[in-house]
């Protein structure tokens, strides 16, 4: 059946020019290993109250070493990124970070009020390691 693999999500942020996501807030689930991308977005989509038949929802995530994120839009992405996520067993490590879209455009200031934070370092360098 696979045993359940935790994720920190980062959502209602905006990706930075230089690639770092920003002004985010964040939150923790647990999945099945064998997650389908399907379930994914379903389960994403409820943690953070999006509702799908409205909205869009696009996943990425940053690595070590790569300046852009990669996105996760099919069953090889998901799988990619849970391979990560066992192999590294920290819960910071390859967040998750949302983006929802309403109408093709970006939906970036659900929450204007939590504390401003970003996935860069204080030097402005990226920390990919968050």
């Amino acid at each position: 059946m696979g045993r359940s693999i935790s994720f920190l999500i980062m959502h209602s942020g905006r990706w930075s020019g230089d690639n770092c996501y920003i002004d985010y807030t964040i939150e923790a689930i647990m999945l099945k290993e064998y997650v389908t991308f399907r379930d994914l977005l379903d389960e994403v989509a409820k943690q953070i109250s999006v509702d799908l038949r409205f909205n869009n929802v696009k996943l990425k995530y940053k690595i070590e070493g790569s300046n852009a994120p990669l996105k996760i839009h099919n069953e090889m992405g998901v799988r990619v990124y849970v391979s990560l996520k066992k192999d590294n067993k920290e819960l910071t490590k390859c967040p998750l970070c949302v983006s929802v879209f309403v109408n093709d455009c970006e939906f970036t200031d659900r929450n204007l009020l939590e504390d401003r934070v970003g996935m860069c370092g204080i030097d402005g360098g990226d920390i990919v390691d968050t």
